[in-house]
């Protein structure tokens, strides 16, 4: 957490109350969430910011890569980069999992950035299907 708040810091941003709000509870959650459970998850917390200030402070930190965006079903959805894992998401219900990969993977990956020269600064890899409710 110390971390997030010097990267944002440094990135010539102040680590506001709502800033730090959202950090925590993007933080607490592990997973992609999207603005409407950003919310919710605020005002749990007493923490009513209003949208613009939200929409704000959620582009400061994804255009400074201290969050990061993803956009699933025409909806944005945002998580802190901390352990490396990608996501099973269900085309029925919308469920999204976190699922680890293995070493060979992220091998790939750094033979991939390796070969082509490229520093790489974030990277998604979603599998789209049913999940075990909806195969039924």
């Amino acid at each position: 957490m110390v971390n997030i708040h010097h990267a944002v810091q440094s990135a010539g941003g102040r680590v506001t109350k709502i800033k730090h709000a959202i950090i925590d509870v993007l933080s607490e959650n592990g997973c992609l969430m999207n603005k409407a459970e950003i919310i919710s998850a605020l005002q749990r917390k007493k923490i009513a910011p209003n949208r613009s200030t939200l929409y704000r402070e959620l582009r400061f930190l994804t255009n400074n890569h201290i969050v990061f965006q993803n956009t699933l079903f025409g909806t944005e959805y945002f998580e802190i980069p901390n352990a490396h894992h990608h996501h099973l998401i269900c085309v029925t219900c919308e469920n999204i999992e976190i699922v680890s990969m293995k070493n060979h993977l992220q091998e790939e990956e750094k033979c991939i950035t390796q070969q082509n020269h490229f520093r790489t600064l974030h990277h998604s890899l979603e599998f789209y299907g049913y999940c075990q409710k909806c195969q039924t």
